[in-house]
């Protein structure tokens, strides 16, 4: 799911896979492993309704079609999933950064 306000992202992972889901992570990442928390117990979670709307904070990546199945395979899925999205990420941050600081040499050099 994911919370429009905070751009922040959030996946279920059972309790039980907390230690295979960050030794894939890690095994993933080429350089640094990307951020991640776990709630814990007393957390709050809120969960988007069946049908977004327009203007919706919270919004589901892909809704729910039945009860999900943990497996060992669906955490390695998920594991390199992120990983892989928050290089993308990064990359446009950093694209994003490169291309505003030459806009704005650009324009000095115009000035001059």
């Amino acid at each position: 799911m994911a919370d429009r306000a905070s751009e922040q992202i959030g996946f279920f992972v059972p309790t039980w896979a907390r230690d295979p889901f960050d030794r894939m992570v890690r095994q993933e990442s080429a350089d640094e492993a990307p951020e991640y928390r776990y709630l814990g117990e007393g957390s709050t979670v809120v969960v988007p309704g069946p049908m977004p709307l327009t203007g919706d904070r919270y919004i589901w990546l892909r809704a729910p079609m039945r009860r999900p199945e943990a497996s060992p395979s669906r955490i390695a899925a998920l594991a390199a999933m992120f990983v892989a999205a928050s290089s993308v990420v990064a990359r446009a941050d950093r694209y994003g950064r490169e291309q505003s600081a030459a806009s704005v040499e650009g324009e000095a050099t115009h000035a001059s």
